[in-house]
């Protein structure tokens, strides 16, 4: 039976196999910071100077770009065998163990992953509270970075909730914290990549 494509992902990690392989995180952090770009024009043209659809492919993409970076940055010049983690643990666990990301930085990643899924698994169906905003994203909500009518008693719909630039913004200043982790954890190829941190720059 032919390999499945989480278990050949895997392999790639797991055992050291021949051919060339390039650095993909920039190119999906570029994408990342255009569709920035272009949420930031839309959101100007709104009534409040908020509403965004780009969110939407945004925040997965700068997901994908931590997880790519983590596999790079672990895989040049690697000083350790790449973390077996990467091929089967969540995100938020291979930064807690692997980069002691730790507190309202871990918690922040938990719940930009969780609008990630709620993102590209969408169930577009009421979810049982007054606010249309799920339960267990209550913290995200008590930000103030949703596209939302600040009514307790009623608002948008959970997606329409997440099409918000500030939501946007956020997720970017999230990122930004886990590629600065994941830099400086180890002192020999820190000053190599620094540079990347100027990437962040861009979405100013």
């Amino acid at each position: 039976m032919a390999p499945t494509g989480r278990r050949d992902r895997e392999s790639r990690i797991i055992d050291q196999k021949s051919g060339s392989w390039a650095s993909s995180s920039q190119d999906l952090l570029y994408l990342a910071v255009r569709l920035f770009r272009i949420s930031k024009e839309e959101s100007a043209s709104m009534p409040d100077h908020n509403m965004s659809r780009f969110v939407y492919a945004g925040i997965p993409f700068l997901l994908a770009a931590v997880h790519s970076f983590i596999v790079e940055y672990e895989g040049i010049l690697p000083t350790r065998p790449l973390p077996i983690e990467l091929s089967r643990e969540p995100l938020a666990e291979i930064m807690e163990k692997n980069y002691g990301l730790s507190g309202d930085a871990l918690q922040d990643l938990k719940d930009l992953v969780e609008i990630r899924n709620e993102i590209i698994h969408p169930v577009p169906l009421p979810t049982g509270t007054q606010d249309n905003w799920p339960t267990y994203l209550k913290r995200v909500k008590t930000k103030g970075i949703l596209n939302s009518q600040s009514n307790p008693e009623f608002d948008y719909s959970l997606l329409g909730q997440i099409a918000s630039h500030k939501l946007y913004v956020w997720a970017v200043d999230v990122t930004e914290v886990l590629y600065s982790r994941i830099v400086e954890s180890d002192a020999t190829k820190a000053p190599m990549f620094r540079l990347v941190l100027r990437e962040f720059k861009k979405f100013k």
